[in-house]
Formats: structure tokens, C-alpha cells, sequence
């Protein structure tokens, strides 16, 4: 699973560092780091794919990930989970997907967007940018979304 860096701010010693590891490698603090007001505007990358992990490990994988990305203030996670060889759906998107309508993480995801509904001139798209401005330059939205793509809002 791939996730980009982003740096959360160390309530002991006050240094930048990844936000979603446990520890403080500068003083070796355990305590979560304090909310980076710089992440609120950044889309946060997480792709399921990476490694090809099963179906349960890679939603538990996400769940953990959902937990520290909302302790660092993150609003925008754009997750990748593919859309399958088959053209049908993969197993990962259909178990991620089936997981978000029966509200699994609903302390953790206040809304999402399917990538297939992020077409340019799109309500769902021009919704969310109101919010977000930087996504639109971000996501693009082409002419047929992505399939293989989940944009989620976290609480």
C-alpha cells in the first residue's frame, strides 16, 4: 500500500513529522501529532493496490490509515483501488465500496465520491470544489471519470 508523506507537528518537541507513524524520531514521543493546518487543503493519497493484499488486508490497511490521517487533519483522502482486469469492478473496490454504503468508517468518513461521478462539469465535482478548491486543478475530471478512484471527505 502506497501513502505520500505528510507531516504532522510533535506536541513534544515541536518538529515536523510523519503524521501517521507512531513515534517522534527526533524524541521518541508516542503521542499523536497536533493537527498541521497545512493538510487540511492536501489530498492525501492512499492506493489499496500496492503489494496486491488481499481483500481484508487491505481494508484494514485503510482503516488504520483513516484513524491517523483524522488526527492529522486531513479532509481529502484520494483512495486508488482499481477497477479490475474484468472491466467489472475488482474485489478490493467492491469490498471498499460495500464497506462505505454500510457506513463502516462513519466516525471517520463524513462523505465520499465514486471516481465514475468526477466528470468535468459535474455536480458531484463542482460540489466538492466548493469546499476544496484545489481539486478541480488536482483531479482534472475527464470526460469519463475514473472508475477506479474513491475521493473520501473525512469528519
Amino acid at each position: 500500500m502506497e501513502v505520500r508523506k505528510l507531516m504532522g507537528i510533535c506536541p513534544d518537541c515541536g518538529n515536523l513529522r510523519d503524521a501517521l507513524k507512531d513515534h517522534c524520531p527526533y524524541c521518541d514521543c508516542l503521542v499523536a501529532p497536533l493537527t498541521n493546518p497545512e493538510l487540511s487543503d492536501k489530498i492525501f493519497v492512499i492506493d489499496l493496490e500496492v503489494g496486491m493484499p488481499a481483500v481484508d488486508e487491505a481494508l484494514e490497511s485503510l482503516r488504520e490509515l483513516l484513524r491517523k490521517a483524522q488526527i492529522a487533519g486531513i479532509r481529502i483522502i484520494k483512495v486508488i483501488h482499481g477497477y479490475g482486469s474484468t472491466g467489472k469492478g475488482g474485489l478490493i473496490r467492491s469490498a471498499f465500496r460495500e464497506a462505505l454504503q454500510q457506513h463502516r468508517w462513519a466516525d471517520r468518513v463524513r462523505g465520499y465520491i465514486p471516481g465514475e461521478s468526477l466528470i468535468a462539469g459535474s455536480d458531484a465535482l463542482h460540489a466538492l470544489s466548493r469546499h476544496h478548491q484545489q481539486l478541480i486543478k488536482t483531479l482534472g475530471g475527464g470526460n469519463q471519470g475514473n472508475p477506479g478512484i474513491t475521493i473520501l471527505v473525512v469528519a
